[in-house]
């Protein structure tokens, strides 16, 4: 062995975090699960705007000689709902990891520098 020698170069590579396979299980879930909630929210919300006429759904949208006439409007509306629900979990997701997860700093880490003196000007 060199005197120069990286200690990553020593033979033991770094290990790199892994992920639980909980939390993967859970993602194959929620990959699973929000577009068929998204699919069911749809198909209440079309059910809703029909009885209580919220918005009226444009005449490009309906496809006639269709089995579904409201198929097109179903497609987009889960397209949209299962944007807004991985949003919603991903906030839920970050708000309990800066909560509950573990600290930004460790014990070895250097604290970050306030230089609170004047801006040089060039």
């Amino acid at each position: 062995m060199t005197k120069y020698q990286s200690y990553s170069s020593r033979g033991q590579a770094p290990r790199k975090k892994e992920i639980h396979p909980v939390w993967r299980g859970v993602g194959f879930a929620l990959m699973i699960l929000i577009p068929i909630l998204s699919y069911a929210a749809s198909i209440v919300l079309i059910d809703a705007n029909r009885a209580n006429g919220w918005l009226r759904i444009p005449q490009e949208l309906i496809m006639k000689g269709w089995g579904d006439p409201n198929l097109l409007v179903k497609i987009i509306l889960t397209a949209v709902l299962s944007i807004l629900l991985y949003g919603v979990f991903s906030l839920i997701t970050f708000i309990l990891y800066s909560s509950l997860g573990p600290p930004r700093y460790g014990p070895y880490d250097v604290p970050p520098i306030q230089y609170r003196g004047k801006r040089y000007r060039r």
